[in-house]
């Protein structure tokens, strides 16, 4: 029996997960590429460290002003104000669930942490742009919207999300993961500030004069503790460098905006510039215009190195996945998160949508309501993998958990499928959507 003989509710079924499932074959593949090119020792750890906060800190906020700067009008924002609420309540949501967890079957801390931070960039961005070639946002368009100007506008949405979730992460993940400190990972003898080849330049020094170095010539007879602590003060202040304080008059302003500061991040940045672009006229007009003064310079410069962030990204957590060393994480950590990343929380979304959608409580938009699906579910974020290396505990354990989250991650082309026959329930409810 073929598709097309069968009934026309379980074709459509069919013709839907094919098309994500296609989808999420792509996005897999391009992790994939990653992966094996790091294997292949074309990148280093340092290489593919530089190269995602590059993407982070350059490529990410130029997608933010290019794709949602049109959208963040006064107007548009008045319907879309269920996205960014969504996905910080469904956040928390997900990370009480991951805290229930851990204090039943008494898991790691990490494990609050993935079950409640989806990857909410790379991943969802582009398996919407998979999505645009199988067929599947056909379905989720306005009328008289082309399918490009459909993925704009999801972009433009998942990205409003991922200001949340990056804010969030940042505030307080941290905080968690640092309470692993049975995980607490040795100190690299290879990254300590030690003389030798590739750390210091070599010094020949008279054994008869006073020198600033001490002779390691009998480094070997002492312990790697005894070492670690000689060069561990190292990098200590100067006793007597120069106390800079800000002018007088603005000394009380000094601690206040350094604070504000330090809650800055390239990505919300960029998502200021964003916003300032889109609700001032004037500037709305001349950047993000087609006939503006600044759109065929600045505006397609900032287009061209915001389109390298969705690939790359990509590109850049399949070569992590490689190049951060992995142990196994446990069965049922491993098992717990994944029923929470994969299941409870695409459940939950799912019945979200389907409750409250269509019934006037917000905007009545496929593309909206899809999305409000999508964004709780997946894998877990790489960037707990960054958090691990900053609290410095060990990444061993999350970085084998990430790799099956990631092997596994096309069982999204279910999601999607589901999510698609809610959002075709929903419709029911209002004519013309």
């Amino acid at each position: 029996m073929t598709v097309s003989t069968m009934s026309p509710g379980i074709g459509t079924l069919i013709s839907t997960f094919l098309g994500a499932f296609q989808g999420s074959i792509s996005v897999l593949l391009t992790l994939l590429a990653g992966y094996i090119m790091a294997r292949r020792g074309f990148m280093d750890h340092k290489t593919v460290r530089n190269v995602s906060k590059l993407c982070t800190s350059l490529f990410l906020p130029c997608l933010l002003i290019e794709d949602m700067g049109p959208q963040l009008t006064v107007s548009k924002l008045r319907d879309v104000w269920i996205i960014p609420l969504w996905g910080l309540v469904s956040t928390l949501l997900a990370h009480g669930i991951g805290w229930v967890g851990k204090r039943v079957m008494k898991l790691p801390y990490w494990t609050i942490a993935a079950c409640g931070r989806p990857n909410s960039n790379a991943l969802p961005l582009l398996l919407l742009q998979s999505l645009e070639h199988t067929g599947v946002l056909d379905t989720l368009s306005q009328q008289g919207e082309s399918v490009s100007e459909t993925l704009d506008r999801a972009k433009s949405l998942i990205l409003l999300n991922a200001i949340v979730q990056q804010t969030f992460t940042f505030q307080f993940t941290p905080g968690i993961m640092r309470r692993d400190d049975g995980q607490r990972k040795q100190d690299d003898p290879e990254d300590r500030l030690q003389p030798g080849p590739g750390r210091l330049t070599s010094v020949v020094q008279d054994q008869e004069r006073v020198g600033l170095l001490d002779d390691h010539e009998h480094d070997s007879d002492d312990s790697e503790e005894t070492r670690a602590n000689g060069y561990r003060n190292a990098l200590d202040d100067i006793a007597d460098q120069p106390d800079v304080h800000w002018p007088e008059r603005l000394r009380p302003l000094e601690k206040p905006l350094k604070k504000f500061w330090s809650y800055m991040s390239p990505p919300l940045i960029g998502a200021i510039i964003a916003l300032i672009f889109g609700m001032v006229p004037l500037l709305h007009q001349e950047f993000l215009k087609e006939d503006g003064i600044f759109y065929t310079s600045i505006t397609q410069a900032i287009e061209n190195l915001g389109e390298l962030f969705v690939v790359l990204q990509t590109f850049m957590v399949g070569a992590e996945l490689a190049i951060v060393p992995s142990t196994h994480p446990g069965v049922l950590a491993t098992s717990w998160v994944l029923l929470v990343r994969f299941i409870v929380m695409p459940a939950v979304a799912l019945l979200f949508v389907l409750a409250t959608a269509g019934r006037g409580l917000y905007v009545d938009d496929r593309l909206v309501w899809f999305l409000l699906i999508l964004i709780p579910a997946g894998p877990s974020a790489m960037l707990l993998v960054s958090v691990a290396e900053m609290v410095n505990i060990s990444q061993g354990a999350i970085a084998g958990y990430l790799t099956i989250a990631y092997m596994i991650s096309p069982i999204m082309a279910v999601v999607c499928s589901l999510g698609l026959e809610v959002v075709e329930a929903a419709a029911k409810r209002v004519s013309g959507v």
